[in-house]
């Protein structure tokens, strides 16, 4: 008669040798996820040689006087800003839609930061941004169906075209942005269902059209009937940055002026004027008097360096008013005290 020790190891043959297995188990694991690593490894470092490779290939299709320009900026260039600018346009020509994400950012960034490194480093970097074939990247992805990688590039190209405005050293990278093919998609998107990316392409194009030549070239693609929609339906937010662009895109622009007079601005601006939130109704009301004027002589025959410096103030009015709002938003008045 077998005993119940026998009678187990007939019925579970495999109950005594399963630690074994798991140990085998748990070292074939091991050897694979520690290959897949060393796969992944190796991938992403032939991912990066690609791009490397295909950004040089990219520059050598530059023109002499390009890469002249190019070579010339970059040598001007700090070291950290010539790295940084060299690894955004890899990702943003090579990269997947993680990374140019992350890349438009930081580029928006940089645009802003070079300004505290003084005029010349602010002038380098644009100069290096265009001169390095960056500008039809980012026209191309302006045409991207996701809103958020829309919205990052718009304010990239916002901050590339903002000057500075004690010096002409940077005045020139607005036109350069508007000729490489920015125009037209940031007028497409103010038709967007998105706020933000609303947001972020009248805030471009109010900084792009302080340059007479993209001014005319915003309001040749169409730009001012989406604007006056958005000033007459959107929350007082996108009505303020509306005004704003239409304000500078009038300025010594006559055919602006008719499509104004067309659409019946004035007619919204009194309707802003009394109906508006307060800082909306300043603003309404003092665009309101310059459309009612019975002669535009004071606003209408200006050389290009007027008008720029007409259309500079004028944008930047809009941005101490839109700051205004923010901090009493947050609770401070317009003194910078608590509300």
């Amino acid at each position: 008669r077998p005993t119940m020790k026998a009678a187990m190891r007939k019925v579970t043959p495999w109950r005594m040798p399963l630690l074994p297995l798991l140990l085998a188990a748990l070292l074939l694991m091991s050897g694979v996820h520690a290959k897949r690593k060393r796969e992944d490894k190796d991938a992403a470092a032939e991912r990066m040689r690609v791009e490397l490779d295909a950004a040089g290939e990219a520059s050598q299709q530059l023109s002499p006087e390009q890469q002249a320009a190019q070579e010339k900026a970059f040598r001007g260039l700090s070291p950290e800003l010539s790295d940084a600018l060299t690894d955004i346009m890899a990702v943003l020509q090579h990269g997947s839609d993680a990374s140019k994400d992350e890349a438009l950012d930081r580029l928006g960034d940089l645009a802003l930061g070079t300004a505290s490194e003084g005029p010349q480093q602010a002038a380098l970097f644009r100069s290096a941004v265009i001169s390095s074939g960056v500008i039809p990247a980012l026209v191309s992805l302006l045409g991207s169906t996701e809103p958020r990688r829309q919205y990052l590039t718009a304010v990239a190209l916002h901050k590339l075209a903002i000057d500075d405005p004690t010096t002409e050293l940077d005045n020139t990278h607005s036109l350069e942005i508007c000729q490489g093919g920015a125009v037209g998609p940031l007028v497409k998107l103010l038709a967007s269902e998105e706020e933000g990316v609303q947001s972020a392409a009248t805030g471009a194009l109010s900084v792009l059209a302080e340059n007479p030549t993209c001014q005319s070239m915003i309001a040749a693609a169409g730009a001012v009937e989406p604007l006056m929609r958005i000033a007459t339906f959107a929350n007082d937010w996108q009505k303020l940055n509306a005004l704003g662009t239409l304000d500078v895109l009038e300025i010594n622009n006559p055919k602006v002026r008719q499509q104004l007079d067309r659409l019946e601005a004035a007619k919204l601006l009194q309707g802003l004027n009394s109906m508006g939130s307060g800082l909306l109704r300043e603003q309404a009301g003092d665009f309101y008097s310059r459309l009612s004027e019975q002669s535009s002589s004071s606003s209408q025959g200006m050389t290009a360096a007027q008008q720029m410096e007409a259309a500079r103030k004028t944008r930047i009015k809009y941005d101490g008013v839109r700051h205004r709002a923010m901090r009493m938003m947050q609770g401070w008045d317009g003194d910078g005290r608590r509300a």
